[in-house]
């Protein structure tokens, strides 16, 4: 399981890393790409406005959109979770 999150300022490094990656998880105000062991992850608060465009239009393809997180140990506990709300 990855416990290193790495980050990555400048778009273009981000996107070079994210297109060997099978996919890229938006959890906004974050793209995530794993990269062998390593998670990059680039901050969108920090960028331009065209950089966040452009690295939408380079990943679309790769990009999933997470909307909750939902944390457990096992199928059975997050079945449980997801049940109980």
């Amino acid at each position: 399981m990855v416990r290193e999150f790495m980050e990555i300022e400048d778009p273009r490094t981000f996107r070079k890393v994210a297109k060997q990656s099978p996919l890229v998880i938006r959890r906004d105000p974050f793209l995530f790409a794993q990269y062998f062991a390593m998670m990059f992850f680039i901050d969108l608060a920090g960028l331009k406005e065209t950089e966040v465009k452009d690295l939408f239009g380079a990943l679309r393809e790769k990009m999933i959109i997470v909307g909750r997180t939902v944390e457990a140990t096992s199928i059975a506990e997050f079945i449980k979770k997801r049940c109980s709300t």
